[in-house]
């Protein structure tokens, strides 16, 4: 399976579970997805960027090779809000390795206080930070506060989430 070309036809469950049980059956598969997320272009890319985050939580070990590039796109303006949205939902199911920590720690907590980022990048950067909080527990302050500061103005998926890390982290 080209994977290009299928990502081409459109966007979908189906062809989203073809290419993640194709990268589970020959992990080589994941450079050729990732071909597609990194060159484009960005209907390519975001569409590269749902099946990526599948993979992460089937098999997280496929990642390894990939985290300076996805912090990179992480940290980078102007793109599509799918990128940070699925790089962030499988940094959620991963553990981080620890040379990556610190710096996924700045980025998650950027996104989280950004004004301008969406509901699902919110949400996903507040677990990654709570999922490194366990391992770093002086993050924890940092991180109620964020939270406390974003809840009074934020949507319900947000405040729901929160709430549920704030319980967490008492």
């Amino acid at each position: 399976m080209n994977f290009r070309e299928k990502l081409e036809q459109g966007h979908s469950k189906t062809t989203t579970t073809e290419i993640v049980n194709a990268i589970c059956k020959s992990s080589k598969k994941m450079d050729e997805l990732m071909k597609c997320f990194i060159e484009g272009p960005v209907q390519i890319t975001q569409r590269a960027a749902w099946p990526m985050s599948f993979v992460a939580q089937k098999h997280p070990e496929l990642l390894l090779k990939y985290y300076d590039l996805l912090i990179d796109l992480l940290n980078q303006p102007n793109k599509h809000d799918a990128i940070n949205r699925n790089i962030l939902r499988a940094f959620q199911f991963v553990e981080i390795p620890e040379k990556h920590q610190g710096k996924v720690l700045d980025v998650s907590f950027k996104l989280l206080n950004s004004s301008d980022e969406p509901i699902a990048v919110k949400a996903f950067s507040m677990t990654v930070i709570y999922n490194l909080s366990k391992k770093y527990p002086d993050i924890i302050p940092e991180l109620r506060a964020s939270l406390e500061s974003l809840m009074p103005n934020a949507s319900s998926g947000v405040k729901s989430r929160g709430k549920k890390i704030l319980t967490a982290i008492q």
